[in-house]
């Protein structure tokens, strides 16, 4: 049985003998019109293999082939609605010919046959007809607080690319290399313009639409820390909300839009965040301009923004949870030209809640958009991988509910942190397994998910089933995050992943452990000077603060291979603060050490 991530839609198996791919083979290539994206991606994903691009004679659409029949008549199998990203492939002996309408479906059927490759013997002869469910299938870079080295960055995109991913939302943040700005630029992990425009190229070559977002109402702790700015701060608690009525608060939101759209002149759409803006109203000159009215000062705001990104030739895109309170005369107030785009990350009701605001939002004549999350908040800020129960739950219902509403881009959201003075999530790289999950469902809403921690297990990491089952039993796909590290033997593929998660439960064990010495540092207090107390809560500190010592180095060596070296001496910092400092302040004090003693 053939495997994919994402699952192909249709997939019927023929008689004929099984596929084995010649490596001295010859690769035709027909094409309607040149594109050296696909030449590339043939170059990259069978090197080796000469390839011989034909003349298209007037015959539309793309084909590949290997020994096989260059012929668009089974085109015809595709609907025209699913013809912009689908494709047709038939693999029987050693033939195998890819058809496709458009380019981008030649590549998608390019990234199957490559995993089916890699991930199958034998394989039989088989005729697939995929196309995707979701239009827009777009996964999320939050740069805001730790993130991956910047050739790591480039590889993840071409990592999407096999998922079928074609979207990406990023937010720069203090990463962008602002040049009127240069200010706000993180002096040390802001993006050179090489950088950039290698993220750019990259995405573009693997079809892939970057969505830029630049924050413009809240969430500009990043500028408004700064003395020259903070002045424009709704009030001075607010680190990161502008005061609307201020004229510099909007100089200043369309100066970095300037740059940010200047920035990426391909891209289709610009976000302009708008999210969690807690302040409306809360300064005297805007309770005075807008009589405390906070959902009409915030679209009155927004409303400039809008004009200003649309005249600029983008479509704007702003997040929904400012406009949920607002009344329906309010929203007939906000600009038609935005997209609104709701998430929502918690709860069973995601299609009784999205239902309704989908329907508000339609109903005033918006697009709407949807983002489930692959990595956020869930209560849970010291987190070092997705609350994976939590996450999968969401991706699953969204997956639902964007089919039955017809909401053809979704996002899946993956938050390094909750807001730019937090604490660093755990990082990218413990999301693939969510990450794959939603790239599954949103391509093929009706993909089998109940053992998708199988397929995953095999096809990210080749580690096969039955290993794993021989090994560990029973396990469901919530287990994922707690198994990998005792498959690590058997991991073939993303083993730095593996270890990585492996490194951060071994973190958890020693210190969620050592947050119950309390009850034994409780105990010292109701028997101070106790031979038998002091024995229990020593041994208890020692094991833990072992556990604790032995995983740190281990920690920085894995992250030092993801992150760059400051950056992930930060996120071990944060991990460690709370422990160095009781171990300092309150442990040492108290006489415990790891050496042999007796208070």
């Amino acid at each position: 049985m053939i495997q994919t991530i994402p699952q192909v839609k249709q997939i019927r198996y023929l008689e004929g003998a099984v596929f084995q791919l010649d490596d001295r083979a010859t690769i035709l290539l027909r094409m309607e019109e040149p594109e050296p994206r696909i030449v590339a991606a043939i170059s990259r994903l069978f090197p080796g293999l000469s390839v011989v691009c034909e003349e298209p004679n007037g015959i539309s659409g793309y084909l590949f082939s290997i020994d096989g029949r260059l012929e668009t008549e089974a085109l015809k199998k595709l609907h025209p609605e699913q013809q912009r990203e689908g494709y047709l492939m038939e693999l029987e002996g050693s033939s195998v010919t890819i058809a496709a309408a458009q380019a981008a479906g030649l590549f998608y059927g390019l990234q199957t046959l490559r995993q089916i490759i890699d991930n199958h013997d034998p394989i039989p002869a088989v005729e697939i007809v995929d196309w995707p469910d979701t239009s827009m299938r777009c996964m999320n870079f939050d740069l805001r607080q730790t993130f991956s080295k910047p050739e790591m960055l480039l590889a993840y995109i071409v990592e999407f690319a096999k998922f079928k991913v074609n979207g990406l939302l990023i937010e720069y943040e203090d990463k962008l290399p602002y040049e009127r700005y240069k200010q706000v630029c993180h002096p040390e992990f802001a993006f050179s313009r090489e950088q950039l425009e290698m993220i750019k190229e990259t995405a573009k070559n693997n079809f892939i639409d970057i969505i830029p977002l630049q924050q413009s109402f809240g969430h500009l702790d990043y500028v408004l820390r700064h003395d020259e700015f903070k002045w424009l701060r709704e009030k001075e608690s607010s680190t990161g909300e502008l005061c609307p009525s201020r004229p510099e608060s909007f100089e200043l939101v369309t100066g970095l839009l300037d740059e940010m759209i200047a920035m990426h002149p391909d891209s289709r759409y610009i976000h302009l965040g708008c999210d969690e803006v807690y302040s409306l109203c809360e300064c005297e000159t805007c309770n005075r301009t807008y009589a405390g009215a906070r959902e009409r000062t915030f679209i009155a705001f927004v409303n400039r923004v809008i004009d200003y990104a649309a005249g600029k030739g983008k479509i704007p895109i702003i997040w929904h949870d400012m406009l949920k309170k607002c009344a329906e005369s309010d929203l007939q107030l906000l600009d038609k030209r935005a997209a609104v785009m709701i998430w929502i990350y918690n709860g069973r009701n995601i299609d009784a809640d999205v239902s309704r605001l989908t329907a508000t939002f339609r109903n005033a004549g918006f697009e709407v958009m949807g983002a489930p999350a692959v990595r956020c908040f869930d209560d849970q800020e010291h987190q070092n991988y997705p609350v994976v129960a939590s996450r999968i739950d969401n991706v699953l219902q969204w997956s639902r509910t964007s089919g039955k509403l017809g909401i053809d881009c979704v996002v899946a959201t993956n938050w390094s942190t909750s807001f730019s003075f937090g604490l660093p999530y755990g990082i990218f790289e413990t999301t693939w397994y969510v990450m794959a999950l939603f790239a599954d469902v949103h391509w093929n809403r009706e993909a089998e998910t109940s053992r998708f921690i199988d397929k995953f297990l095999k096809l990210f990491h080749g580690v096969d089933p039955t290993t794993a089952n021989s090994k560990l039993g029973n396990y469901l796909n919530e287990d994922y995050y707690l198994i990998i590290g005792s498959l690590l033997d058997d991991v073939k593929a993303h083993k730095d992943v593996a270890e990585l998660i492996a490194v951060m439960n071994a973190f958890e064990h020693s210190s969620d452990r050592m947050r119950t010495i309390h009850k034994y540092l409780y105990r010292w207090e109701l028997f101070p000077g106790d031979e038998a107390e002091w024995r229990s809560l020593l041994s208890y500190y020692r094991r833990n603060t072992a556990g604790r010592t032995k995983v740190r180095p281990q920690m920085s060596a894995i992250l030092r291979h993801f992150q760059p070296e400051a950056m992930a001496d930060h996120f071990v910092l944060s991990r460690f603060y709370l422990h160095d400092y009781l171990e300092e302040h309150i442990y040492r004090k108290m006489g415990l050490t790891l050496e042999e003693n007796f208070t």
